[in-house]
């Protein structure tokens, strides 16, 4: 063999490379395709569905279980649009706006995420995925690979369970008896329903958290037989359902007799998991049977022609004491009784059978069954619960039952039946009860109403809507539509009141106007008290509201016929004190001359004058001040109630018979504990009203003997009151007379009319005061006036 140069072995050595390398690359090919071809079998093979979405939401990479999931070929969903082909409208935008954040990279893939995707078929299925980015060498997001798995089957268990669950409870809260469920060693308590709160008067929780709190409500001599059931079922199971009958004693101290019955629920390995009890108030049972025992002890005792009247009646008694539990019926659509319940009672039904398949139709009277249609078609339509109350006649016997019909599963409901009589009777009662209120409301212009405060809505009786003038139809009732209703200026005040009455819990008492929508205005009288639950939560205020307007007509009316009788008697007033009054007025004006006829000569005679200008327009004054005194009494006014000195009005009056006082020689004292003493009332009546006291009190001391006293006292009293005393020396009133001193009309003057008193009176009643006679120890008489010095509340 010829040697080889350097340069040719070079050559073969680089030769010898390329072809180990070309070998090596065709291995690792043959290697890749191996492991290609394997990861293509599993990722068919996968029970799950795989699929990969590039940026531009396109579908690049499913598997034959996903294919089949959603129901197409793989060549109908490669290079389909993910969102726009496969998920429900509900939730598309939704899911698609996710996806843009995790191909922004602005959210990181969620380990664990369930949602609704739509078939090729129209199906949809709930999925739980796993989801995870797809980079490529440059690190940048080109898509995303997730892994899916169908839970459509256990959503629908779920719902399933939900559905069982919810019917549990519907019938468990909707029969009569209690009904619970335990533990098998009685330790820990599951469920209980309404009922024992109501027959032991203790929340359910308070059993939840010490299961055996129930026996302390136990009687003391029934408590030990039914721990001892309670122990042998525990150790041994359940050899007897029925427990002996025992009595509860109620937290209110009532007494009640209980029958029990309790299952045991097993599970597949016949292990009690669970018991099952039902409770039973037999109290008027136990009763009726404790009366039909004395009654058959007596009837035992009665003569042998009586032992027939005896037996039929025993029957008729314990025919009356058998329970009747409620029926239970399960229905489809088409009134087909899918299934009931076992306690069920025939007697409710016309046929005297009752089978799964039957017809609720042929089943109830052929009055109802148009209307038990029309019942069950309205709970499908609406998914709310509706009632019916019939009646069956039988023996010329009609019972009266009620049928609720509740939505169960999607074409199925629940139908409960139950017998009424008692509640059908006082129902009729209580109707025409609601009739004759009514009528009264409307006699007497009173209305009732109930505010719920939790959800603002309000109930008014019918007279209320009367009242308002408004129809039930036009509106709807809540707080803010009743404060449109209020007078604008009376509203801020009531709107006050309630605040007030709600925070405080004071009673709500108010006089206000309405404004009706027709315009006219009313006077109205509202009043309420607040209704709170156990725990002192406000939850309504109930009150009553009256039309006062009638009476306001007739006070406004009273008022005008007060103020005219007023300003009439005002007049006599002063025709009784013309001679006082004018010599009053001459004596200031013959002054006046006299100074004036001394100015003249002062004037000629160029000497000062300045005192007797002064004299002058002093007594000026003093007769204006009579004359605008006489005008006050004059004028015909209405009532005008300010706060004024009652010292200055009592010196006022005075002033008025100045002359009549001098000329009988009466002395005047005016006592009082300081000179500013501020009554509430219209100043002109209260002076009109001293000036007749002290009118009638000069007159009963025109003949008495020396000396003649008039005493005014004047002292603060009780309730904000002020009061003026008079007093005078006079002969008195006679006996017989007093209780006849403020008769309209009555009098012992020779000349009177009988309207100064009980005028008096009226006026001073009308200002919120009072006035009344009292007899003095020695000779004369007192008259007791008792002012308000601040608005009274009427």
């Amino acid at each position: 063999m010829p040697e080889l140069t350097t340069v040719e072995l070079l050559e073969e050595v680089k030769t010898l490379r390329r072809r180990v390398a070309e070998l090596e690359q065709q291995q690792a090919e043959r290697n890749s395709n191996k492991v290609q071809d394997l990861a293509h079998q599993y990722f068919n093979l996968v029970g799950e569905m795989i699929i990969a979405i590039d940026t531009n939401q396109t579908v690049n990479l499913i598997n034959r279980q996903g294919s089949l999931l959603l129901e197409a070929e793989e060549s109908e969903i490669i290079g389909k649009n993910w969102f726009d082909h496969f998920l429900p409208d509900a939730n598309r935008e939704e899911v698609r706006a996710l996806f843009e954040k995790l191909i922004q990279g602005d959210l990181m893939p969620v380990e664990y995420f369930e949602n609704e995707i739509i078939t090729a078929s129209g199906r949809l299925k709930s999925i739980a995925w796993h989801n995870s980015l797809l980079r490529d060498a440059a690190d940048r997001i080109i898509g995303t690979l997730s892994v899916g798995v169908d839970i459509t089957a256990r959503k629908e268990t779920e719902q399933a369970l939900r559905e069982n669950d919810q019917m549990f409870r519907q019938i468990s809260e909707n029969i009569n008896e209690l009904f619970w469920v335990c533990s098998p060693d009685w330790r820990e308590v599951y469920y209980a329903s309404q009922m024992y709160e109501v027959i032991w008067g203790r929340s359910c929780q308070s059993l939840y958290d010490d299961p055996r709190s129930c026996l302390d409500a136990i009687h003391p001599d029934d408590r030990e037989s039914v721990e001892s059931e309670i122990r042998a079922t525990s150790e041994n199971g359940l050899s007897n359902s029925e427990f002996p009958r025992f009595r509860i004693i109620h937290k209110n101290g009532s007494v009640r007799w209980m029958q029990v019955r309790a299952f045991p629920v097993y599970d597949d390995n016949h292990r009690v998991t669970r018991i099952v009890g039902i409770g039973v108030d037999i109290t008027s049972r136990k009763q009726e049977e404790d009366a039909v025992h004395r009654e058959n002890a007596e009837l035992e005792r009665c003569v042998e022609e009586r032992t027939e009247e005896l037996a039929r009646r025993t029957a008729q008694l314990k025919a009356m004491f058998i329970a009747i539990p409620d029926v239970v019926l399960v229905l489809n659509r088409n009134g087909e009784i899918i299934n009931f319940n076992s306690r069920s009672k025939m007697d409710y039904f016309l046929s005297p059978t009752l089978h799964r398949g039957s017809i609720i139709w042929k089943v109830l009277p052929g009055n109802v069954r148009s209307q038990m249609k029309l019942l069950i078609n309205r709970v499908y339509d609406s998914q709310q619960i509706e009632t019916l109350d019939y009646c069956l006649v039988k023996q010329e016997k009609k019972s009266w039952y009620r049928a609720r019909v509740l939505p169960y599963l999607s074409d199925e409901f629940l139908m409960m039946i139950e017998q009424i009589n008692d509640q059908k009777i006082a129902e009729m009662e209580l109707k025409d009860l609601h009739e004759k209120l009514s009528e009264a409301q409307r006699l007497a212009h009173i209305g009732s109403w109930e505010w719920c405060i939790k959800d603002d809505t309000i109930w008014w009786s019918d007279e209320v809507y009367r009242i308002f003038g408004v129809t039930k139809s036009d509106i709807i009732l809540t707080n803010e539509f009743f404060l449109q209703t209020i007078h604008p200026e009376d509203r801020p005040l009531v709107d006050q009141m309630i605040a007030q009455s709600l925070k405080f819990d004071l009673p709500y008492s108010i006089e206000h106007r309405i404004l009706r929508p027709d315009g006219e205005v009313r006077h109205v009288h509202e009043r309420a008290l607040l209704k709170k639950n156990d725990e002192g939560e406000v939850l309504f205020m109930n009150g009553t509201v009256q039309d006062m307007t009638e009476r306001y007509e007739a006070i406004r009316k009273a008022q005008e016929y007060r103020d005219i009788l007023a300003h009439a008697s005002r007049l006599a007033v002063m025709g009784e004190l013309t001679a006082g009054i004018s010599h009053e007025l001459n004596q200031p004006l013959t002054a006046i001359a006299n100074y004036t006829a001394a100015m003249r000569q002062h004037l000629n005679e160029n000497r000062e004058m300045t005192h007797l200008v002064d004299k002058v327009q002093e007594l000026s004054l003093r007769s204006g001040e009579i004359v605008r005194k006489l005008k006050s009494l004059a004028e015909k006014r209405t009532l005008q109630a300010i706060q004024f000195n009652i010292q200055e009005s009592i010196r006022s009056a005075l002033e008025l018979i100045q002359y009549e006082l001098r000329h009988r020689q009466i002395e005047v004292k005016i006592e009082s504990q300081t000179k500013f003493m501020v009554v509430y009332a219209d100043r002109v009546q209260i002076e009109q009203v001293l000036a007749n006291l002290f009118i009638n009190a000069l007159e009963a001391m025109a003949e008495s003997s020396y000396p003649r006293k008039l005493t005014i006292n004047v002292s603060s009293a009780e309730d904000s009151m002020i009061l003026v005393a008079i007093t005078d020396t006079g002969n008195g009133v006679p006996g017989d007379f007093v209780d006849h001193l403020f008769t309209p009309f009555t009098t012992n003057k020779k000349d009177g009319l009988g309207i100064g008193l009980s005028l008096s009176r009226s006026l001073v009643e009308a200002a919120g005061g009072r006035i009344y006679y009292r007899s003095t120890s020695e000779r004369g008489a007192c008259f007791h006036l008792l002012l308000p010095t601040r608005p009274c509340r009427k």
